[in-house]
């Protein structure tokens, strides 16, 4: 089962020890070597707070309602700061380009395998009108490019991979 970023973002965590909510999920935190998600991020931190988490191995399930964890000890405070971890957040809006130049599409959202928290791919937007007539396209997650701080850079070679079109009017009227 995949769910996109969106879906798991503002969810409810619920301990099933103590049957409360405790936290809602921020962002969600993933490891950009081996492109799985290594926690959700439950409260940002501050100037004399550090960030909070529930690593992906204490989620017991990611329901369209709740993420439940046992119980409260597995929300642990860490000793990063954001900026020092690769997050959701830090992916929305940056373009994706080809290495000669072309335009993919910019980062509406990621998707994510909700069984093992491997990251799918990206969820590209072109416009809104775009994304109306055509659907969004889907640039699935491969070892091969890079994310800097403004854009993500891909090969063109890459760029065949990209899952055009992926709804929109043109599919649900059958225009093609």
């Amino acid at each position: 089962m995949m769910k996109r970023g969106c879906d798991i973002i503002g969810l409810p965590v619920i301990s099933l020890d103590e049957g409360c909510k405790t936290f809602e999920i921020k962002d969600i935190i993933y490891c950009n070597q081996n492109l799985k998600v290594t926690a959700f991020l439950v409260h940002e931190g501050g100037y004399f707070h550090e960030p909070m988490v529930v690593y992906f191995e204490h989620v017991k399930n990611i329901g369209e309602n709740a993420v439940t964890i046992q119980n409260d000890t597995s929300i642990k405070r860490i000793k990063y700061s954001m900026s020092q971890l690769q997050s959701r957040e830090k992916l929305l809006g940056l373009e994706v380009i080809t290495d000669d130049g072309k335009h993919v599409g910019t980062v509406q959202d990621i998707m994510i395998e909700i069984g093992n928290g491997r990251l799918l791919g990206l969820i590209l937007t072109e416009g809104l009108f775009d994304d109306l007539v055509e659907g969004r396209s889907i640039l699935p997650f491969l070892q091969s490019f890079t994310i800097h701080q403004d854009a993500i850079i891909i090969t063109s070679s890459i760029s065949a991979s990209i899952l055009q079109g992926t709804g929109g009017l043109k599919n649900l009227l059958s225009l093609e």
